[in-house]
């Protein structure tokens, strides 16, 4: 599919590698660990900051469309979608892990976002990344108990337990 089909479709879903890419709706578990997420990160954003779940991203000049999980961000504009960088981007892995571990972190990189967590309820564990020279390198790997996650400046406390409940 092009990328000008895509923009044409009305269908949810994501558009990379010259695909559309339709997700099934998300497990209640999944959805609740977004919901705790999005809490937590509300609590304690930057200046000008927000956090909104499955906000549509494409930065400029790229012909790409993904919707993380969670997006920390700055835009004052309406439009629909984001087209900016980030401050964090979050992904709750499911049935897409393959995806959101290989495909998702190469393009996030590749859109500099400078930091990105993946969430992983089957293995019970959130792993943390930021951004050096182009790639993401591994800053956390959190399984249990209280911890401090990070991005930027920002240190948001998180219970992993009552997170992946």
């Amino acid at each position: 599919m092009s990328w000008e089909d895509f923009l044409d479709r009305p269908e949810t879903g994501e558009y990379y590698g010259g695909c559309l890419v339709v997700m099934p709706p998300a497990s209640k578990q999944h959805q609740r660990i977004v919901m705790r997420l999005t809490h937590l990160l509300a609590g304690g954003l930057p200046s000008g900051a927000e956090v909104l779940p499955s906000l549509g991203w494409s930065p400029r000049g790229v012909r790409e469309y993904l919707i993380p999980d969670l997006t920390v961000f700055r835009d004052e504009s309406d439009e629909a979608v984001f087209a900016g960088i980030p401050l964090l981007v979050v992904e709750v892995l499911s049935t897409n892990r393959r995806d959101d571990l290989v495909g998702k972190v190469q393009r996030y990189a590749a859109w500099r976002s400078p930091s990105y967590w993946i969430v992983d309820p089957r293995d019970h564990q959130v792993l943390t990344m930021d951004l050096v020279d182009g790639l993401y390198l591994e800053t956390g790997r959190f399984t249990s108990d209280r911890a401090t996650l990070r991005y930027g400046d920002i240190e948001v406390p998180v219970d992993i337990d009552a997170l992946l409940a």
